[in-house]
């Protein structure tokens, strides 16, 4: 996890499942509510999730909408969670992109 003053980053581990989604959301929740100004929830690492990963962007994108941040899901070009993420229709809910550097580019968040 990494926050900065112009945006916060949580890297998801390569797997998310029921074991591990809640204290990922709570980190997500708890980025939102230090008061970062944008959050990117990056999955290029993630090599599985089920229901309890999308059940974690879902959750957090209600969160930033709540609080008025922008919120971007960086996703692998590939890969049992890209299948996962399209066919559970996640890029009609949030903001995609396909590397973290796109995503900062795209809320115009400075690179570290």
């Amino acid at each position: 996890m990494e926050s900065t003053d112009t945006c916060g980053v949580l890297e998801f581990p390569a797997e998310v499942d029921l074991s591990n989604g809640e204290e990922i959301l709570g980190q997500a929740v708890g980025l939102l509510d230090s008061g970062t100004p944008a959050l990117i929830l990056d999955l290029t690492g993630c090599t599985f999730f089920d229901s309890n990963g999308l059940n974690v962007i879902t959750r957090s994108q209600m969160r930033a909408t709540e609080l008025g941040v922008p919120m971007w899901v960086v996703l692998p070009p590939r890969g049992i969670v890209r299948r996962v993420s399209d066919v559970a229709g996640l890029q009609r809910r949030v903001a995609i992109a396909p590397d973290v550097a796109t995503a900062r580019e795209a809320l115009a968040v400075p690179q570290p």
